[in-house]
């Protein structure tokens, strides 16, 4: 009885024994899925938000994209509007009489920092053949430029920085100059290997240049004075470039400028020539005030002057004569006096001395000498 109730009691032991250990694997059993599931939940929290952080760069980028392409095509449709002011091929064939002359590039840009758009067009004579391997026969081009400016100020400083030159300057030394209306001014000047003409209005700046090293199309080797001096007719191309593009650009409803640049300019000579006058006078008379200011006489000689060599009857010959000096003071001045005969042979000879001469002093010597033999003149001579 005693065994049988131990071996029940034992039996109930081990069965709460074993509920316990089921118990424990159950509840680990759920921990670990709670743990899996949390796990897994956190890596789709990540993996979410990396796919949304992809996501933001993505959309950044496509929107950064669409910006720069929007930039882009605002600057193209304001650029595309500056390409019709270029002259057509038909426009050049009526400017030049003849099917000559062809587009070989077109660019467009602009700078931000200037606040500048322009165009360029590069063309080419069609018309000739260059030779590459004795390199003649250049064939002649024309480089057209339109600038559409808005401040006068950033104007000027790109045509230094980026051009290397001044526009004001390339106006003050032109050959010809006029104004087909209040708010344009216009100039033509050329070499003997072209041309140019630029005309500046209040919003644009339009150059057309000419390159023709064998003058196919105009004389330009005339002079710039004189009676030969080179005059502008309708045949003149960069004139006509210039004239065709001026027209378009201020062409509207109520206004239509039907002028004829060339002979504005040509009209306007006599300015230009009064103003090179001027220019040329101007700097005579500034000239004469600073050689005034210096002391330097107008047309005074320097160095020996008013030489006189004289004999008497005793035979005593007096020499006489002045020395003009320059800016330079001067510790010493040598001279050497050569006395001739009738046969211009020199039968004697003496050196003379003149001492500490000042800046533009004139300094005056005499002197005498017996001579015995025929006389008939004499010579003086600078050796230092």
């Amino acid at each position: 009885m005693k065994l049988l109730l131990f071996f029940t009691f034992f039996l109930i032991l081990i069965t709460f024994s074993m509920h316990q250990n089921v118990i424990a694997e159950i509840e680990g059993e759920e921990e670990r899925k709670k743990a899996v599931q949390e796990a897994t939940d956190a890596l789709k929290r990540k993996n979410i938000d990396n796919e949304n952080k992809e996501t933001e760069k993505e959309t950044e980028k496509e929107t950064e994209k669409e910006t720069e392409k929007e930039t882009e095509s605002k600057v193209k449709q304001k650029l595309g509007k500056m390409k019709k002011f270029l002259p057509t091929e038909e426009e050049f064939d009526k400017i030049t009489l003849r099917t000559v002359w062809k587009y070989v590039d077109k660019q467009s840009s602009s700078n931000e920092e200037y606040k500048v758009e322009l165009i360029q067009g590069l063309l080419r004579d069609v018309g000739r053949v260059y030779d590459p391997i004795i390199n003649k026969y250049k064939v002649a081009t024309i480089q057209i430029e339109i600038i559409k400016y808005e401040e006068e100020e950033e104007l000027e400083k790109y045509w230094i920085n980026e051009k290397k030159s001044n526009l004001e300057f390339m106006f003050e030394n032109s050959y010809l100059i006029g104004s087909p209306n209040d708010n344009t001014k216009c100039f033509f000047n050329y070499t003997i290997d072209g041309a140019i003409t630029i005309c500046k209005t209040n919003e644009y700046v339009i150059q057309g240049i000419v390159f023709d090293k064998y003058q196919e199309h105009f004389v330009y080797t005339q002079s710039k004075t004189g009676t030969e001096k080179l005059e502008l007719n309708q045949h003149e191309i960069t004139t006509g470039i210039t004239e065709t593009i001026l027209k378009k650009i201020q062409t509207n409803d109520e206004t239509k400028y039907n002028f004829e640049l060339y002979k504005i300019l040509e009209s306007n000579r006599e300015i230009k020539e009064r103003e090179h006058n001027q220019m040329k006078e101007s700097t005579k008379l500034t000239n004469e005030v600073k050689n005034k200011s210096l002391g330097i006489e107008k047309n005074k000689k320097y160095g020996v002057q008013k030489i006189s060599c004289v004999q008497d009857e005793f035979g005593l010959v007096t020499i006489s004569g002045q020395f003009n000096n320059n800016h330079i003071k001067k510790d010493k001045v040598s001279l050497e006096i050569a006395f001739l005969n009738n046969e211009k042979n020199i039968i004697y000879k003496n050196n003379a001395n003149l001492l500490k001469i000042n800046e533009f002093e004139t300094k005056r010597f005499i002197g005498n000498l017996k001579m015995d033999e025929n006389f008939a003149g004499c010579t003086i001579k600078i050796m230092n």
